[in-house]
């Protein structure tokens, strides 16, 4: 999904994110070095819970799934053009827990040598920060943001060498809901090469025919690991195509088969988060018929992970 569905309601003050590098992070082409041991995450906020801390919101969440998911790994997203100088509130709460984090940034599109400059510096005082993470460049581009692949195309060509060059890894993040995954394929950037494939898949899209494997080769031979950035129950109308959860627990084993079968390498953040006043994905206690699957793909990526070490 694209829009003010996830980044946007999930901005604001939390949502002005600051990073820094990770420190076993690519520096260049994915496929130059070893990929990092895949991590199992989620992504929460405060008001899923009702609290003002993210990570008391975070230790709610950990507590229901008995795994320390939203302490692991964390999407978080920056507003359009937002490159604040320090760590936003959210991640200077997670990071002292160990949490490492997956950053949308949304550069200006008005695109001029100054907005590469304040981006090489905004990667550069992150950089320095000493909080984990890595960038994803204006994630469900494909979706609304940009009308055409072209579009597309000249954007990401601006800047993610700018964030190579910075030495974080600069990953593709589309959405790949049920009408949006053939412009997930046909987006796909080669100039430069994405260091990452990250995917924004929920269920309602798998209930809707979508399926993530021809993109997951796209980038395979173009030496490109891929990771779940949003995983979830439900994402956009789901009017007339409403998830159970036979299809649940369908999905969740088709996202644990790629895991096994070595297409997802990079790992899972589930997205649990209250957004726009929807809390459809929100994890709501201890016996919340979703929590199996969400442990048993969590595992699956941590023996994964083990095998990787």
């Amino acid at each position: 999904m694209r829009g003010p569905s996830r980044r946007e309601f999930l901005g604001g003050a939390a949502g002005v994110v600051a990073v820094a590098a990770l420190p076993s992070a690519p520096t260049a082409r994915a496929g130059t070095r070893a990929v990092p041991a895949p991590l199992a995450g989620a992504t929460v906020n405060p008001s899923s819970y009702g609290v003002t801390s993210s990570l008391d919101a975070a230790k709610i969440y950990n507590g229901y799934v008995g795994l320390p998911l939203a302490t692991t790994f964390e999407k978080v997203y920056l507003g359009h053009g937002a490159l604040p100088s320090h760590p936003p509130e959210k991640m200077a709460q997670l990071a002292p827990a160990g949490c490492q984090f997956l950053v949308s940034i949304e550069p200006s599109r008005t695109m001029t040598s100054s907005e590469q400059t304040l981006l090489a510096k905004w990667l550069t005082s992150m950089n320095n920060s000493g909080i984990p993470y890595r960038v994803v460049l204006y994630s469900e581009c494909n979706d609304k943001a940009f009308k055409t692949a072209a579009d597309w195309f000249a954007y990401w060509s601006f800047y993610a060498p700018v964030v190579q060059a910075a030495g974080v890894p600069c990953g593709y993040d589309p959405g790949c809901g049920f009408m949006a995954i053939g412009r997930a394929e046909a987006y796909f950037p080669s100039s430069p090469a994405p260091d990452e494939l990250w995917m924004d898949y929920y269920a309602t899209a798998f209930r809707g025919g979508s399926r993530i494997d021809n993109l997951i080769a796209m980038a395979g031979s173009a030496g490109v690991p891929a990771g779940m950035a949003e995983w979830g129950w439900a994402a956009g109308d789901t009017t007339f195509g409403p998830m159970t959860m036979p299809w649940w627990n369908e999905y969740g084993s088709y996202l644990m088969h790629l895991i096994k079968t070595g297409k997802i390498t990079l790992g899972t953040i589930n997205f649990a988060a209250k957004a726009n006043g929807r809390t459809v994905d929100v994890i709501n206690g201890a016996t919340d018929p979703r929590i199996p699957m969400i442990k048993q793909l969590a595992q699956t990526v941590q023996a994964a992970a083990r095998t990787v070490a």
